[in-house]
This record gives structure tokens, C-alpha cells and sequence, in this order.
């Protein structure tokens, strides 16, 4: 069996007595110590590396600790470089740190130069775990890391195949880098390309100053090597020993703040990954670019609770793999039996007994082993992994521990009993080491989230903003807080799923929800069944998108509470049967539209077609404002269509402003009915809607001492549309009347206004009123554009 767990102390021996590479035991006592280059984007706030390279007078390396001054937590708002110094832990040398912090205005260009180390030779899937791509991934959208990588090639200019003289190596330059990362000189070692090693360091430091005369003055890296196993192409490991002091001899000499990233130390122990002995495979490139990642990015900072994948140290065995769909939430892929994970200063004092993973588990009979500061330390916990089915579903598994205290080094391994060494076990995502059932289970991906659902969990709270990338289905009562944070679904849906044979309540409030499904962010289909769709509040949301809730099933209900601005763009805010307006509530709506159909078109509420009763109610001290767009035609840019009851209760507020009727419904079994109670706001216009402002086969409209007051339609056509005899009731209060001329009519002390019979295309029918001179004087419908308690 390969060795496949060591330390990394035993690496460092390993490569001290076997090796003669540029790690010595101790560095000279004035040696050079490179500067250490530190990149971030704003607002990120990283950390200097509490030990440094040391070179001694062969120019070989070994780490000293630093003690560096303290750093002014605002340098990470303020876009530019900020130099750091330090000293060294006897005190005898000054190290130079530079915190670069870069915009988020556009990507960090990063310029990935090599050769075919760089480029993936060996690399299965090039173009998706190339170690440029890699570490792309681990860097995230903010970065964009760009593979200039070509085979064969040297940095000596007298070389057989010079990198120099290379199409990438004229992109590179006019690629504007903001970081340039150089891995050359393994083809050097070819004893024809190595009998002129002495063009070496000259060569390097000409290359070197050539990108940072650039005009973007990147920041460099020079990269040593991976380790070469055996010989192969003529490439050999007694050559590379003598070009790694070379490199770092190129990084002194070119005067300059370069940095140098350590590949020969990192790989020591990846022969298994290096299938020819010189080319490492994805999971040696995935060794590689964490090795590059941590260098350039600093000291790893200490972890407790619910961690992201992306915050793991380094990996034996696993991939750094994105969701090729909109979200790009880092998982580790590839995982196999033996391979590990690790993650560094994970602080135990909050442990509670147990932690908690999600991950992909596609085959029976997976374990895990959670070991302590090396892959054969301290067992504190394992577990034969539940199952997901494939490796694209997730679930969480809860993994009990031994109490631990302190911080530690913490290695996951995974194995299976007889299983190939290829064949892929395990997808990682988050891990929570401080996992409290107690607690909401929290959600740091799209991934956790699906996890957390197939696992039965029903307490969540998001911890980072979350893209979906497949529909996921609520299984029983649930309970998402956005905290704060975004749930975008994408062109997918939560849905629930019907199987479970009840109706279930879905709590979601706290946070943003945007999403481009035409169903819905939140959808469950059409039904009369009770067993089925969800009753759903929603509190303190944000909605951006084109529909946010689907949810028109039989006697369910969608409440909103607190504050909520819902915003659609070509749909309904929400299509449901039935809506509540929770007391001292606020509900913004808005669409913008862009058809004419109820569900496609402008309308703000859209209830459906049947004739089932459908309620929407403003409880007391609540307040409704919808805004239909314009974008519609015909009349289907309403506010609320296809109710059987508008309820507005006391002193509760309802605006609806818009192009076409406000209020619309069709398909009823007897008159839908709009009631505004005592004390209440009911103001509701529309600027040139033929039908009015409202639209319907019938409603009646009772307003009961409103104590505001405003029904307006400009037109002449009609104060509004009724296929079936309709009404307005109003006690209470003053009534004035404008008619399109608008003059204005005012009738104090009137005690009843009731209009009847009213149908399309008709006068008013029947007026009751106790002002005779009212019911002299009104006529026609189709002559007023306003009834109003206000004057």
C-alpha cells in the first residue's frame, strides 16, 4: 500500500534526507527572506503568514516565525497596496509584507504561466481541473485565472523550446495581469537544456521584471516545481535540485517584491497522483493550486461552527469542483477511498459532541474517520455515511465525537471496503463543528440546503447567499430564515412534495428571494386535493424575479407579516387561492408585465378561475399598496383578479394604482364582495381603463364609514364594468362625485349611497340615497370619473 498519510513534519525529513531540495534545516543567520505578497479584494480582510521563508547563502530554504506589526483593519476598504513589516523571531531581520487589496469593480486578472505542469498534461477533464482552473475555483468569481500554460517549454532563453518565444507568453503580457504566477523550469532539467543552467538566473530575473514593467505592475510569484519521482522525457530530480536555489537566487536578484510559492515541499508525498512521475493528475493539481491559494491569499484563519468547503487546508485526493449552472458554490469532488480532507485551527471549546457534513454519497458502505492534527492521529469520530443515491444529491450526516477542546488540525477520511482507487465516493460540501440539534441547521449553499431537506431537517437558517441549481421539495412543516441573506431559485422552485400526504406550513421571512421560473420560486401545482400545496407566510421579504409564489390548491393559505416588497417582472407577485394581509403588516407590490393573460400578464394578485371561495384579506392596521405595470394588454394589468372576497378590516389600508381595472374578477358562482370596515383606507384608480376601475361578472361593494374613500376612472365609457347586476353601498361620511368634467359635486351629512342593478354599458340602476338633491342630480355612470369621501 502507498504511503498516503504523513505529516507534514515527516515530509519536511523526508525531503531533508532523500532530497536536496530548498528546504534546509536551518537558514543562514543573514540570509534573504523574500517579500511576502498577501492579495484580497475589498472588504476581505486576510492575515500575514505567521512563519516565512528564509533563503540561506546556497539559496536554500527553511521557515522562520515572524512577528509582524499590527495592521489597520481599514487598509482592507481601501484599494491599493499597504506594506507591512515584521520581524523575525530572533529579532535579527526586518521582513516586508504587502497586503494587496484589489477592486471588486471587475475580476482580478490572474496570468497562470508553465509549462505543461500549468497546462494539465495528464489532467483528466483539462479544461475544468487544470491547477489554473483549480485555483480558480478556490478563489471564487472574484478572481479570474487565466492558463497560459505550454508544453515544453523552458525558461532558459537558450533552451530547446523557450517559453519566451510562445504565443501564451505574448497573450500573458497583453492580458493586463494583476497577479502573474510562474511554475518554469522542469523541462531545464533536460540534460541538453541543462548543460546552459548557467543563463539561469539572468534569464528568470529578465522574465521576472518583464511583467512587472507591465503597466498593471502585477503582483509575481515564482513557483518551484512539483517533485519529478523518476526520470522521465530526460527530466530528472538530481537537475531540478540544482535549479531550485536558482529560482530563489532569480527572486533576490530581480529586485523586486516577488514572492515564492513552494511546489516541491507541498507535493513530497503525491507520487500516487503523478501517474508518469512528472505530471501530476487532477488530484495532484488540485494539490498544487490549494498550495498556490494559501501562499497568495495568507495565514488560514482559525475555524469554528458551520464552514464552507471553500475553508478547508489541504486535500489527498479530492478535486476543487463548481456547479457548472449559475451557482458557483465550491464542493470537493472526486473523493476516493483513503483520500482525506483537512482542515487547520478548528476550535473545539463550542463542540457540543458531534458535527455534521453534507455531502454526496453515491454507494453503500462509505465510512468516515474525523482524526486530530495528522491523517494517523487521534480518532474522535466515525460513521458508515447514509447513502444519497448518486453524486449529484446531497444530505447532511451527523457524525458523533469524543469531546475535544482546544484547536486543532482536523483530517477527514473516507473510505470503502474493496473499492477502486478511481472510483468516486464522496462529493464534500460544508462541515459545522459545532453541530447543536437544538439549533436552526444552517445553510451556507444551495447544496446544504438540499441536504438539510433530504435529511428531514426543518429548522434552517442561511448563512451565506444561496443560488439553486435543481427543483427541491419541502417534506414536512418547515422554517427558512434568510437571515439577512438572498435565496435566489434560479429557473428552478422550492416545491413540496405531495407524497408526503398532508398539507404542510412553510415559514420563510427575514431576507431576499429572487428568482426566473415562470411556476415560481415557490411552487406547488393547481389542485383541489387538501392533502396537497402549502400554507405559506412570509415575512420581512424582498422579492426580485418573475413570479415569487404558486401555490393555488384548495383551501391553502398564504399569509404575509412584517414588511415585504415584492417585485415582479413579467408575472403575478403571487398566484394563489387565498392571501392574508397579517395585522400592522405592510405588502408593497409591483410588476412590471408583459402579457395579458392573469398569470403571464400585469396583475399583482392573481387568485385564479374557480369558483371556490378565495379570500383576500388586509387584517386591521395593515397596509397594501399594488402598482400593476403598463406593459400589458387589454385589461389584464389588474391589481387583484379572480377573487370571491376583498376584505379590508379595520383601519386597515388598501392602495391599488395602475392602467387598467384594478379589480377584476370572472367565472364566479354569485357576485364576488369587496367590504372596507370602519376606520380604513380603500383608494383605488386607474388612469384610462375603458372598463373602469373595476372589471368583473359582478361585485358588490360595501364600504362601512371608510375613513378614506376614493373610487376614480377617467373615462367616459364606464365607472365600471359588471356582466351581472352590481353595487356600491357607502355609509358614512360626506360622498362627493366628480364627473369627467371635473367639477365637483358634494353632498354633506348623506347617511346612505347605495347604487344597484348596475350593469356594463347601463346607467347606474338604482340610486338610494338620502340627499334628494344627489339623487336628482347624478346620472349616468358613464358621466363621472370619481366617488370620494375626501374633498
Amino acid at each position: 500500500m502507498k504511503k498516503l498519510f504523513t505529516c507534514f513534519w515527516m515530509a519536511c525529513l523526508m525531503l531533508a534526507v532523500l532530497l536536496v531540495l530548498p528546504l534546509s534545516t536551518k537558514a543562514a543567520e543573514n540570509g534573504f527572506i523574500p517579500t511576502v505578497n498577501i492579495v484580497t479584494t475589498a472588504g476581505d480582510v486576510v492575515a500575514l503568514p505567521s512563519e516565512v521563508q528564509q533563503a540561506d547563502s546556497r539559496y536554500q530554504l527553511a521557515t522562520t516565525k515572524v512577528q509582524w506589526e499590527s495592521v489597520n483593519p481599514e487598509i482592507f476598504n481601501d484599494v491599493g497596496e499597504h506594506v507591512v513589516l515584521g520581524k523575525t523571531e530572533d529579532g535579527q531581520k526586518t521582513v516586508k509584507g504587502v497586503i494587496h487589496v484589489f477592486s471588486k469593480a471587475k475580476p482580478v486578472n490572474v496570468a497562470a504561466i508553465g509549462d505543461s505542469i500549468t497546462y494539465g498534461m495528464n489532467v483528466e477533464n483539462v479544461l475544468y481541473n487544470a491547477y489554473p482552473k483549480q485555483l480558480n475555483n478556490r478563489l471564487g468569481a472574484n478572481y479570474n485565472v487565466t492558463n497560459y500554460g505550454n508544453s515544453g517549454k523552458t525558461l532558459l532563453e537558450g533552451g530547446n523550446d523557450p517559453y519566451i518565444r510562445t504565443t501564451q507568453y505574448t497573450q500573458s503580457l497583453a492580458s493586463n495581469p494583476n497577479i502573474v504566477i510562474i511554475q518554469l523550469g522542469t523541462n531545464d532539467s533536460k540534460p541538453a537544456n541543462f548543460a546552459k543552467i548557467d543563463q539561469y538566473v539572468g534569464d528568470y530575473v529578465k522574465l521576472i521584471n518583464k511583467y512587472k514593467a507591465l503597466a498593471t505592475k502585477p503582483v509575481v510569484y515564482v513557483t518551484l516545481p512539483p517533485v519529478v519521482f523518476n526520470t522521465a522525457y530526460t527530466i530528472n530530480q538530481a537537475n531540478m535540485d540544482k535549479i531550485l536555489p536558482k529560482i530563489v537566487e532569480a527572486a533576490e536578484k530581480a529586485n523586486v517584491d516577488v514572492s515564492i510559492i513552494d511546489n516541491q515541499t507541498a507535493t513530497v508525498d503525491a507520487k500516487e497522483f503523478v501517474p508518469d512521475n512528472v505530471h501530476p493528475n487532477g488530484k495532484g493539481a488540485a494539490i498544487l493550486a490549494n498550495n498556490v491559494y494559501h501562499t497568495i491569499t495568507g495565514e488560514q484563519p482559525e475555524l469554528s461552527g458551520k464552514v464552507a468547503a471553500n475553508a478547508y487546508n489541504t486535500s489527498y485526493g479530492a478535486i476543487n469542483a463548481i456547479p457548472t449552472t449559475t451557482d458557483k458554490t465550491l464542493f470537493l469532488s472526486n473523493i476516493s477511498t483513503k483520500n482525506w480532507v483537512s482542515y487547520k485551527n478548528v476550535n473545539f471549546d463550542k463542540s457540543l459532541g458531534s458535527l455534521q457534513m453534507s455531502a454526496a454519497i453515491p454507494y453503500d458502505a462509505t465510512s468516515v474517520e474525523v482524526k486530530l492534527d495528522s491523517p494517523t492521529g487521534q480518532t474522535i469520530g466515525t460513521k458508515v455515511l447514509n447513502r444519497t443515491g448518486n453524486v449529484n444529491t446531497w444530505a447532511l450526516n451527523t457524525i458523533p465525537t469524543t469531546t475535544v477542546s482546544g484547536t486543532h488540525d482536523v483530517y477527514i477520511i473516507f473510505s470503502r471496503p474493496a473499492t477502486a482507487t478511481n472510483v468516486e465516493l464522496v462529493r464534500l460540501g460544508s462541515i459545522d463543528f459545532s453541530y447543536d440539534a437544538a439549533k436552526p441547521t444552517e445553510i451556507m449553499s444551495a447544496q446544504d440546503l438540499e441536504a438539510a431537506l433530504a435529511s428531514g431537517l426543518t429548522n434552517l437558517k442561511l448563512m451565506n447567499n444561496i443560488t439553486f441549481t435543481k427543483n427541491l421539495q419541502l417534506s414536512d412543516d418547515t422554517k427558512l430564515n434568510l437571515n439577512g441573506y438572498t435565496m435566489d431559485t434560479a429557473n428552478y422552485y422550492l416545491s413540496k412534495n405531495d407524497a408526503a400526504g398532508k398539507r404542510i406550513q412553510f415559514d420563510i421571512f427575514g431576507g431576499n428571494v429572487a428568482g426566473k421560473n415562470v411556476y415560481g420560486s415557490i411552487y406547488s401545482a393547481t389542485s383541489e386535493n387538501s392533502n396537497y400545496g402549502m400554507n405559506i407566510n412570509a415575512k420581512d421579504i424582498t422579492f426580485n424575479g418573475t413570479l415569487f409564489i404558486r401555490n393555488n390548491v384548495l383551501n391553502t393559505v398564504v399569509t404575509f407579516d412584517g414588511h415585504n416588497v415584492i417585485k415582479s417582472t413579467t408575472g403575478s407577485n403571487v398566484y394563489v387561492r387565498n392571501m392574508t394581509i397579517k395585522a400592522g403588516a405592510y405588502y408593497y407590490g409591483s410588476t412590471e408585465g408583459g402579457g395579458s393573460t392573469n398569470e403571464s400578464g400585469s396583475t399583482v394578485i392573481t387568485m385564479g378561475v374557480g369558483n371556490t371561495d378565495k379570500n383576500f384579506i388586509v387584517e386591521p392596521q395593515a397596509k397594501v399598496e399594488l402598482y400593476p405595470g403598463s406593459k400589458g394588454t387589454g385589461y389584464g394589468q389588474n391589481a387583484i383578479y379572480g377573487f370571491s372576497k376583498i376584505s379590508i378590516e379595520n383601519g386597515a389600508s388598501f392602495t391599488a394604482n395602475g392602467a387598467r381595472p384594478m379589480i377584476r374578477t370572472e367565472y364566479t358562482a354569485k357576485n364576488a364582495r369587496v367590504e372596507v370596515a370602519p376606520n380604513a383606507v380603500f383608494d383605488v384608480r386607474t388612469t384610462d381603463a375603458t372598463e373602469g376601475f373595476s372589471f368583473s361578472y359582478g361585485i358588490d361593494y360595501v364600504f362601512d364609514h371608510a375613513m378614506y374613500l376614493n373610487l376614480e376612472s377617467p373615462t367616459k365609457t364606464n365607472f365600471m364594468y359588471a356582466y351581472r347586476n352590481s353595487s356600491i353601498s357607502i355609509y358614512g361620511g360626506k360622498i362627493s362625485v366628480w364627473n369627467a368634467a371635473n367639477t365637483t359635486q358634494s353632498w354633506n351629512a348623506v347617511e346612505v349611497f347605495q347604487l344597484s342593478n348596475i350593469l356594463s354599458g347601463k346607467n347606474m340602476g338604482t340610486l338610494t340615497t338620502s340627499s334628494a338633491e344627489l339623487k336628482n342630480t347624478f346620472g349616468s355612470l358613464a358621466n363621472y370619473v370619481r366617488i370620494t369621501n375626501q374633498n
